[in-house]
């Protein structure tokens, strides 16, 4: 039997040892926490794009008899552009020397051949030149790229370094531009006001202040100002900026307008920066406006953009409204891009309960009557609004206003709220001075020949404005 020599043990013991002593990894970036994080608004799929550099530090040793293959390849849905593998042969560094040439190049993967000159230790270094994609998914906010290395002996039949693939993200994207906007309370519609019952606003120092005629909500435009990442351009460094990049932020704000002023700016919009806003277009249940680039701050900064409604005191205004707001950013490179906001943004209440009937009758055939129920510890005030069908006149009498006792229960004739010139139907909304807890309604109308009736309960109109039919 041949006797191994104790130089030839020992240098056996020493390869055994270094390859079960550390498996190799992905140095750069060190972490999936560094990856090059791309501004959507910034590019489309096809933006060529440019990422960090690649750094692998062996695990093991590699004598200058053991060359191997190395494999770099892109994560699915990238791909490099076609001169990028033989462009970016990997430089080995740090410890030991070899020569790294080019064994297949595609798009899709990048293999090469490194044969050792001087022996590799656990400090050798391979670095891939900066990975270039043509193609990616990127435009899509949250989406990644990753590079994959395999290590394998010069066959690629066996691994080494490691028994499985290494990746590393180094590339993720996201919104630079976004809109934030918390919930307002702070309207409240006032029953006392001068005007009439719930015709104007309870004035108010919360930022942005409501006064007796117009109430106030602001929301943000973050321009690259997320708190978290810096979005940056295509080449990696630059940070997305809207007022470079940007076209236009054309915003929404869906509600309930009525009431609304009717002269020009009645609903209107400003800016923490730059020159006033062209006033929003109200149609309908919808107001409409654009915040151009020079009305946001620079990148790394948040806008204030406050809206205003000035009430025409003519009528109720309710005592509840919702508006929302929603933004939609035009931008130099890439897609439109959609910035929710939110749907329940600004929220008016009102010092005041609203109670209401579709339905009710002033004729003199029927018993017509309404109970208003007060289980406050005060008396409170009410006054009552009705409805009629088209060209019908209403008028009003002494019912019209009055006072429900404390903790007690008020009868009001229906004939004397209200009569109708010719159809003598119609619909009621009651306000009471008092929160809608302490407060309850009900209609009752009966034939006194049949003795056949109704009896409905009241209900909160909550913020649909009735109107002439």
């Amino acid at each position: 039997m041949k006797k191994f020599t104790i130089k030839a043990v020992a240098l056996a013991v020493g390869v055994m040892c270094a390859g079960v002593a550390q498996a190799g990894t992905i140095t750069g970036p060190a972490n999936d926490g560094l990856a090059t994080t791309y501004a959507v608004e910034g590019l489309i799929n096809t933006t060529v794009l440019t990422g960090p550099a690649v750094v692998y530090t062996m695990g093991v040793a590699r004598t200058d008899a053991q060359d191997f293959t190395i494999i770099l390849t892109p994560s699915a849905g990238a791909v490099f552009t076609a001169g990028y593998c033989s462009a970016a042969v990997p430089v080995i560094s740090a410890a030991g020397a070899a020569i790294a040439s080019v064994k297949r190049a595609s798009t899709t993967e990048c293999a090469y051949e490194i044969d050792v000159t001087t022996a590799t230790t656990t400090a050798t270094l391979v670095t891939f030149a900066a990975p270039v994609f043509a193609s990616h998914t990127l435009a899509t906010a949250g989406n990644t790229v990753s590079v994959t290395l395999n290590l394998w002996d010069l066959g690629e039949t066996a691994r080494i370094d490691n028994n499985a693939p290494v990746s590393r993200r180094i590339a993720i994207s996201g919104n630079a531009l976004t809109l934030v906007a918390a919930a307002d309370t702070a309207t409240i519609a006032n029953v006392n006001d001068a005007a009439g019952p719930l015709f104007g606003f309870l004035a108010n120092a919360t930022v942005p202040a409501d006064t007796e005629t117009a109430a106030a909500a602001s929301f943000l435009i973050r321009n690259n100002n997320d708190g978290v990442n810096t979005w940056v351009l295509p080449n990696g460094v630059t940070p997305w900026n809207n007022v470079v990049n940007g076209t236009n932020i054309a915003v929404t704000v869906p509600g309930n307008f009525a009431q609304l002023a009717a002269a020009a700016g009645s609903f209107g919009a400003s800016s923490s920066v730059g020159a006033a806003l062209t006033n929003p277009v109200v149609v309908g249940g919808t107001a409409t406006f654009s915040v151009p680039p020079a009305n946001t701050g620079a990148n790394g900064t948040s806008t204030t953009i406050t809206t205003t409604f000035t009430t025409a005191r003519t009528a109720s205004m309710g005592t509840s409204r919702t508006f929302g707001v929603s933004a939609v950013g035009d931008v130099q490179t890439g897609a439109d891009v959609i910035l929710p906001g939110n749907a329940g943004w600004w929220v008016w209440g009102a010092n005041a309960s609203q109670l209401m009937t579709p339905y009710f009758t002033t004729s003199a055939l029927f018993m017509s009557r309404f109970f208003l129920l007060n289980t406050g510890s005060s008396s409170v005030t009410y006054s009552a609004d009705c409805y009629s069908e088209t060209g019908n006149a209403i008028t009003y009498g002494a019912g019209r206003t009055g006072t429900l006792s404390a903790n007690g229960l008020t009868q009001v004739n229906a004939s004397a709220i209200c009569t109708f010139a010719g159809n003598t139907r119609g619909a009621i909304i009651f306000t009471i001075n008092a929160p809608i807890n302490t407060v309850k309604g009900t209609y009752q109308y009966i034939d006194p020949v049949s003795l056949n009736g109704i009896v409905s309960p009241l209900v909160r109109p909550y913020n649909q404005a009735l109107t002439t039919e």
